[in-house]
C-alpha cells in the first residue's frame, strides 16, 4: 500500500500545473539574476561569476526558505486532501495502515517538493548561456554545487519543514493552520539571524538556524574571490551539525504525528449519547417579532458598519489568525531584542524610529502573510462553509460584502500594527528610555504603513474576485508582488505612477521630523488609492453572488452591474487620471529624475565626449569667498562664491573646462571669456579666454548655484537642504576641469557600454608629475576661504574656519567665518537649531553642536577631541586651527567626516550610542578621535591620486585613534576591538569586486585601509615600538605638512617605517604592507598538570605562512615568523577572554611545534596568536581551553 499511495501522490501532482508553475517561478527569477545585472540575489557580484559553485548553493539555500509557501501547497494537500475532499471515511473503511498512509503521502509530497527547486539549476545553467551575458561574468558549471544544494539544503529543509506542515495537516485536518506552521518556521530563522548579527554569537546562531542560510554565511564569510568561484560546501564542519540536528528534528516530528495520527474523525462537541434533555433548561418560546424591511441609504451604511464588525471578529477570534499574532510578536520581541545593537557588540538607545525600523523588518512579513492568506479566506468563508446561498440571498447591496471584508482585513492590519507598536513602547520603557515619540509610531505605522497595506489587500481582493479560484489567487497574488519587486527594474522603470503602490521613501529624523518626504508620499498614496478603489469597482463588477461561477457569466452579470456604478467608475478613473497628470507634471516637468539606465548612459556620454580634455593644464584655485543664504523653511538655498584661480603650470591657459553639478542649478561668470560649449545634459562646459592666464598670473571669477524645492517629486533628491540639519559641502560648485568621478566605474559596465579598462587608481609610482593631485580633488592645492553665511533666525550656520562676526538683520542670523590656515578645498557648511557645549582647551575652542534631545555622549565627544589634541600634537605636530568642531546632522546619511577643523557626525551613529557598560568598546571616542586624526591625516599630509593614498590618511587616522583609545582604557579593549577588525576584512575579501590590493597600494578600499590597517598597524606597534612608529609619523608630517605638489606617496611612509624597523624584522614591511599575508595558525592541543612550582603547560600549535594573489589564490611562503604563543586565565564572569598569566614571542620556522611552560598560576585557555594580531583564515581555532592531564 505504500508504493501505491506513493506513486498515487507522485501521479496527482505529476498531472496538476502547480509544480510546473513553481518551477517556472523559480526558474525565471534565477535566470533573471544570472543573465541580468539588474537582479542581484545569490551574490553573484563583483568578480564571482554568476553562476559560480557559492552562488548556485546560495541560491539554494535562499530558495528553501523563500519557496517555503511553495512546498506548504504539496504538504499540506497530501495531508488533508482526504478530509476537504471528504473521501476519507471511504478511503479509511479500506485495510489501509497508518504507516502506509503516513509514509506514501509524505514521502509523495517530499519528491514532488523538490521539483521547483530543480529550477534554480535550470536558470542557472540556461541563463548563463545567454548570448546577451559578458563571458567574463560566467564560469564554468560545477555540477557538485547543484548537487549539494539539493542535498544539502533542499532535501534536509524539505524533510524539516514538511513535517511540521505535514504533521499539522495531518492532525488538525485544518489547512490554514498548516501554513501557520510555515509561518512560524520562520520565526526560528529571523531569531537565528538575531543571534549570528554579532561575532560572539555566530557560531549559536549557525546551529540553531533551522533553514542552514545563516550556517552557509557563517561557514563561507571568509571565502576569497577564489574559493567562491571553485569550492562546493559539502556536510562538514557547522554544516553537518546543523542539517543533522534538523533533519532529527524533522524526523522526530514526523514520529510524534505517526504516534498521534488516528483515522477517527475528531470528536465534536454536542450531547453525549444517551444524555438526556434537562427539562429545566428547555427555553421559553415566543412569536417571532414582525421586522419591516428598510433599503434606505443610511440602513445600507448600518450594514456595512455591522458587516464589517462580524467580518473583522471571524478573522481576529480565529485561532489561526492569533497564532500568527503571537508568532509575529515573538518574533518582533526576539528583534526587540536585538534593536539597540550596532556593530562591534555595542548598542544604542532605543530611540522611536529605530524601533520602528525593527518593526517593520520583523512584523511585516507577517502582516503581508495575513494579508495573502487571510483576503482569500474572508472572499470564500460563504462558500467553504457551504452558507453561499443562504448569504448571497440575503437584502444587502452587491458592493456590501466586497467592502465589508476590505474595511475588515483592513482593521485586522491595523491590530496587528498596534500590537507592534505597542511593543516597542513597552521595549523603550523595559530600556529605561522614556523620550518616546508617538508621532513616529502614529504616522509611520498607523499612517504611512496601513496605507501600503491597504493597497495589497486591495490588490488581492481584486485578484481573488477576478480569478475566482483561490489557491490561483493566492499563486497569482505572491507573482504579482514578486513582479512587482523585480520587474520593473529590469525593464529600468523607476516611475511611483507604474510601480504598484509606488510611493517616495519616507525617512524620519529626530533633528528634522518627516523633513520634507510626507507631502511627497501622500500625494502618491491618494493616486494609488485611487487606482484601487477603481480596482475594487472591478473586483465588484465580478464578485460572485449565486451560483454563476463561469467567467463568461459572470462577465455577462459584470455588463449588467456596470450600468449601475458607471457613474462612480467613470469618476474614479477621471480623478485619478488628474491626479497622475499633476504628478507627472511634478515629476518629470517641474522635476525630474533619472532612471539607472538614464544616469549611466550620461557618465557614458561625459567620458566619451570629454575625457579627451583630462589632464590638460587648468589654473588651480587659491582663494574662495562665499555669500551663502539659507531658507532652511522653503528649502532654498543661494550661494555666490568669488573664487580666485592662478596659473601654477610653465605654459599659458587660454581654455577654462568645468564639469557642472547635476544637482544643483549653477552659473559660472569668467571675465573677459566667452562660452564656447555649455553641456546642461551631460554638465559639461568650457570657455574661452580673451586673454591666456599666463604662467604665475590669477584671475577672478564668479560662481553662482541655486537650488530651490519645487513641489512634488518621484523621489525626495536633496536631503542636504532641510528644514532642520542642512549639510551641504563645496563640491556644491563647479569643479575646474574633467572629472574622472563623474566616469562609470564598474567594470562590467564599462565593457557592457564599450569603455576601455579603467583603473580604479593609478598605479603607485615616485614620479613627482604623477604626483600634483591629491586624492581629494585635482583643481586646488591649499585655499584660503572666507565665509558669510545667512539662515533662519532660529537657527546656527557653520562654515570652515574661526567666527569672525555674528549678527542679526530682517529677523535672520549672520555669521562670518574664516579659515585660520590654508587647507585643503573640502570642507562643509551646515546649519540647524543646535544646543551648543564649548571647551578652551590648550587655546583651542573646543565644540559640539547637537540636538537637545541628543545629549547623551557630548562630554565624551569633548573629551576624546582632548585626549587626541594631546596624543596628536605630542607625537606628530602642532594643531593648526583655533577650534574643533562636532556637528550633528540627520540621519539621512551614517557617517562621520573630516574637514579642516570641523567634524559632521551623524545623529543616528555616536549620538544615540550607549555606552553605560564599560566593557562595551567605546566607538563614540574612537570614531571623534578617528576623526580629529585626519586634521593631521589628510589636511596637514594628504596623498595623491594613485594607490596607497588612503594608506596615509584614512590608515594613520586608524592607528591615531587605537593610541587614543590604548592611552585610555589599555590593551584589552584594543584587543577586542582587533577581533572585530579582523572578521571585517576577512568576511570583505570575498566580495571585492575587482582585486583586493597590499596595504601600499590600497586604492580607497575601505576594507583594507580601515579593517586590515588597525590590525597591521597595532601589530607594528608592538613589535618594533610604539616610538619608532610615532617617529616615523612625525618626520612624515614634518616633511610634507601643508606643502605644495608633488604630494607624498605611500612610499614615503612605508620607508620610513622602515627605516625605524631593527634589520631582523624588516620582513613586516614587506609582508604587512608589500604582500597580500596570510596565516594558517591553530593550535591542536594544550593540557596542564600540577608541579611543585605550579602548572607545567605543554603546548602544541601549527602554523603556516601563505601570500594571496588579488582574488585569493594562495600559495605557500617560508615562514620564519616572530609569533606570541599565550597562557590565559579563566575569564571573569561575563567576559569571553581572560587576563594573560604568560605571553611569550617564538620565532616559527616550521609548522608542528610544541611549547612548555611552568606558570604559578593555573591557565584557563591557550593560544598561538592569541590577540589577532596576525591575519589568520581562520582564527577561531586560535585559542583552545585547556585540558588537565
Amino acid at each position: 500500500m505504500f508504493l501505491q499511495l506513493f506513486r498515487f501522490e507522485l501521479r496527482y501532482w505529476l498531472r496538476q500545473p502547480i509544480a510546473y508553475i513553481f518551477f517556472l517561478v523559480n526558474a525565471l527569477l534565477v535566470f533573471g539574476a544570472t543573465s541580468s545585472d539588474v537582479i542581484t540575489i545569490g551574490g553573484g557580484v563583483g568578480n564571482i561569476f554568476k553562476n559560480s559553485p557559492y552562488v548556485v548553493q546560495n541560491y539554494y539555500a535562499l530558495f528553501s526558505l523563500l519557496s517555503l509557501l511553495m512546498i506548504t501547497t504539496f504538504f499540506n494537500s497530501a495531508a488533508a486532501r482526504d478530509f476537504n475532499e471528504k473521501t476519507n471515511q471511504i478511503l479509511f473503511a479500506t485495510p489501509l495502515q497508518k504507516r502506509d498512509f503516513l509514509l506514501g503521502r509524505f514521502f509523495g509530497a517530499l519528491v514532488v517538493s523538490i521539483i521547483p527547486f530543480l529550477g534554480v539549476s535550470f536558470g542557472s545553467v540556461i541563463g548563463s548561456m545567454m548570448p546577451w551575458v559578458d563571458p567574463e561574468l560566467v564560469g564554468p558549471t560545477v555540477w557538485s554545487a547543484h548537487l549539494n544544494g539539493l542535498l544539502v539544503f533542499i532535501l534536509p529543509n524539505l524533510i524539516f519543514s514538511g513535517a511540521i506542515i505535514f504533521g499539522i495537516a495531518a492532525l488538525t485536518r485544518n489547512t490554514l493552520l498548516s501554513f501557520i506552521g510555515s509561518i512560524v518556521l520562520l520565526v526560528g530563522y529571523s531569531i537565528s539571524q538575531s543571534l549570528i548579527s554579532d561575532v560572539e554569537n555566530e557560531v549559536w546562531g549557525a546551529i540553531l538556524d533551522p533553514f542552514g542560510l545563516r550556517t552557509f554565511s557563517v561557514v563561507t564569510k571568509y571565502w576569497t574571490v577564489d574559493d567562491r568561484n571553485t569550492q562546493s560546501l559539502g556536510f562538514e564542519g557547522l554544516v553537518l551539525i546543523n542539517r543533522t540536528v534538523w533533519t532529527a528534528v524533522g524526523l522526530l516530528v514526523f514520529g510524534l504525528v505517526w504516534r498521534w495520527f488516528s483515522f477517527s474523525e475528531r470528536a465534536r462537541p454536542g450531547k453525549r449519547p444517551g444524555e438526556k434533555e434537562n427539562p429545566a433548561s428547555a427555553k421559553t418560546w415566543e412569536p417571532l417579532k414582525t421586522i419591516k424591511p428598510e433599503f434606505s441609504p443610511s440602513w445600507s451604511v448600518k450594514q456595512l458598519l455591522s458587516q464589517i464588525r462580524i467580518e473583522s471578529l471571524s478573522i481576529m477570534k480565529n485561532i489561526a489568525f492569533v497564532m500568527i499574532m503571537v508568532f509575529g510578536a515573538i518574533n518582533l520581541i526576539t528583534g526587540m531584542y536585538f534593536a539597540t545593537s550596532q556593530g562591534y557588540g555595542l548598542t544604542t538607545f532605543p530611540v522611536t524610529y529605530a524601533i520602528v525600523d525593527v518593526i517593520q523588518g520583523s512584523f511585516y512579513a507577517f502582516i503581508v502573510a495575513v494579508i495573502t492568506f487571510y483576503t482569500g479566506a474572508i472572499v470564500w468563508k460563504e462558500r467553504e462553509s457551504k452558507v453561499q446561498d443562504i448569504y448571497d440571498a440575503l437584502p444587502y447591496p452587491d458592493w456590501l460584502p466586497m467592502l465589508s471584508k476590505t474595511f475588515a482585513m483592513y482593521l485586522a492590519v491595523l491590530v496587528l500594527l498596534l500590537t507592534g507598536g505597542l511593543i516597542g513602547v513597552v521595549t523603550q520603557l523595559l530600556n529605561g528610555f522614556t523620550d518616546l515619540r508617538l508621532e513616529v509610531y502614529l504616522v509611520k505605522l498607523i499612517g504611512t504603513d496601513s496605507l501600503t497595506f491597504l493597497s495589497l489587500i486591495i490588490l488581492s481582493i481584486f485578484i481573488h474576485s477576478v480569478v475566482n479560484n483561490r489557491y490561483i489567487g493566492y499563486f497569482l497574488f505572491i507573482a504579482v508582488i514578486i513582479t512587482n519587486s523585480f520587474v520593473w527594474p529590469v525593464l529600468d522603470v523607476s516611475s511611483n505612477l507604474v510601480i504598484y503602490g509606488g510611493t517616495p521613501t519616507v525617512t524620519y529624523s529626530d533633528m528634522n521630523g518627516f523633513g520634507p518626504f510626507l507631502a511627497a508620499y501622500g500625494a502618491f498614496r491618494a493616486y494609488w488609492l485611487l487606482a484601487g478603489s477603481i480596482l475594487l469597482c472591478v473586483a465588484l463588477l465580478y464578485w460572485v453572488r449565486g451560483r454563476e461561477a463561469g467567467f463568461r457569466t459572470r462577465t455577462l452579470i459584470a455588463r449588467r452591474r456596470l450600468l449601475a456604478i458607471r457613474p462612480v467608475l467613470l469618476g474614479l478613473v477621471l480623478v485619478w487620471l488628474i491626479c497622475g497628470g499633476w504628478l507627472f507634471y511634478n515629476t518629470k516637468v517641474l522635476n525630474t529624475f533619472m532612471t539607472n539606465d538614464e544616469s549611466e548612459k550620461r557618465m557614458v556620454e561625459y567620458e566619451k565626449r570629454y575625457k579627451k580634455y583630462e589632464g590638460r593644464l587648468q589654473p588651480r584655485v587659491i582663494s574662495l569667498d562665499y555669500r551663502i543664504d539659507l531658507y532652511p523653511e522653503n528649502r532654498r538655498l543661494e550661494v555666490t562664491c568669488t573664487q580666485w584661480v592662478k596659473n601654477k603650470g610653465v605654459t599659458a591657459i587660454d581654455t577654462l573646462y568645468f564639469t557642472l553639478p547635476s544637482t544643483f542649478d549653477s552659473k559660472i561668470n569668467l571675465p573677459n571669456s566667452k562660452v564656447l560649449l555649455l553641456d546642461t545634459l551631460r554638465n559639461f562646459a568650457i570657455y574661452k579666454l580673451a586673454k591666456p592666464l599666463l604662467p604665475g598670473d590669477s584671475t577672478e571669477m564668479v560662481m553662482t548655484v541655486h537650488y530651490a524645492a519645487k513641489g512634488i517629486e518621484n523621489e525626495v533628491q536633496v536631503t542636504s537642504i532641510v528644514d532642520n540639519g542642512s549639510f551641504f559641502n563645496s563640491e556644491i560648485l563647479p569643479s575646474i576641469g574633467y572629472q574622472p568621478g563623474f566616469e562609470l566605474n564598474d567594470k562590467n559596465d564599462r565593457r557592457k557600454y564599450g569603455l576601455p579598462v579603467r583603473a580604479r587608481m593609478p598605479k603607485l609610482n615616485n614620479t613627482p608629475s604623477k604626483r600634483m593631485d591629491t586624492y581629494l580633488n585635482n583643481n586646488a592645492d591649499w585655499v584660503h576661504v572666507r565665509s558669510v553665511f545667512g539662515t533662519s533666525g532660529d537657527q546656527i550656520a557653520i562654515a570652515p574656519g574661526s567666527l569672525r562676526k555674528q549678527w542679526k538683520e530682517k529677523g535672520r542670523n549672520y555669521f562670518h567665518y574664516e579659515l585660520d590656515h590654508p587647507s585643503m578645498n573640502f570642507y562643509a557648511f551646515m546649519s540647524a537649531r543646535y544646543q551648543v557645549k564649548k571647551k578652551m582647551y590648550k587655546g583651542i575652542s573646543l565644540e559640539v553642536y547637537y540636538d537637545a534631545r541628543h545629549a547623551y555622549n557630548v562630554s565624551k565627544m569633548l573629551m576624546s577631541m582632548e585626549k587626541s589634541i594631546d596624543y596628536y600634537a605630542t607625537h606628530f605636530g602642532p594643531y593648526r586651527h583655533k577650534q574643533a568642531r562636532i556637528i550633528e546632522f540627520p540621519r539621512y546619511a551614517s557617517f562621520a567626516q573630516a574637514f579642516p577643523g570641523t567634524m559632521p557626525y551623524s545623529e543616528s551613529i555616536g549620538f544615540i550610542a550607549n555606552l553605560e557598560n564599560p566593557e562595551d568598546i567605546d566607538m563614540v571616542t574612537y570614531v571623534v578621535a578617528h576623526e580629529m586624526g585626519h586634521q593631521w591625516w589628510a589636511h596637514q599630509v594628504v596623498g595623491p591620486e594613485m594607490q596607497g593614498s588612503t594608506l596615509l590618511s584614512e590608515s594613520m587616522a586608524q592607528y591615531s585613534a587605537l593610541m587614543v583609545m590604548e592611552k585610555m582604557y589599555g590593551k584589552d579593549q584594543m584587543h577586542k576591538f582587533l577581533r572585530y577588525e579582523m572578521d571585517s576584512y576577512l568576511g570583505a575579501r570575498g566580495t571585492e569586486s575587482e582585486k583586493e590590493s597590499p596595504l601600499m597600494e590600497v586604492e580607497n578600499q575601505g576594507y583594507i585601509h580601515y579593517n586590515k590597517a588597525s590590525t597591521v598597524m597595532y601589530y607594528l606597534k608592538d613589535m618594533i615600538g610604539e616610538q619608532n612608529v610615532n617617529a616615523a609619523l612625525k618626520n612624515l608630517v614634518d616633511s610634507f605638512a601643508y606643502r605644495e605638489p608633488p604630494y607624498p606617496n605611500a612610499n614615503e611612509l612605508v620607508n620610513r617605517l622602515e627605516a625605524q624597523t631593527p634589520d631582523s624584522l624588516r620582513y613586516l614591511i614587506r609582508d604587512l604592507f608589500k604582500k597580500i599575508t596570510l596565516f594558517d595558525n591553530r593550535l591542536m592541543e594544550a593540557k596542564t598538570r600540577k608541579v611543585n612550582e605550579g602548572y607545567e603547560t605543554t603546548v602544541k600549535v601549527q602554523a603556516a605562512k601563505m601570500y594571496s594573489d588579488s582574488v585569493g589564490r594562495e600559495r605557500p611562503a617560508l615562514l620564519d615568523d616572530w609569533i606570541e604563543i599565550g597562557l590565559l586565565a579563566k575569564p571573569a564572569e561575563g567576559k569571553k577572554y581572560g587576563k594573560p598569566i604568560h605571553i611569550q614571542r617564538f620565532r616559527i620556522r616550521k609548522k608542528e611545534n610544541t611549547y612548555t611552560f611552568v606558570t604559578s598560576q593555573k591557565p584557563w585557555q591557550a593560544g598561538i596568536d592569541p590577540y589577532y594580531y596576525l591575519v589568520d583564515r581562520v582564527p577561531d581555532d586560535n585559542l583552545k581551553k585547556i585540558s588537565e592531564n
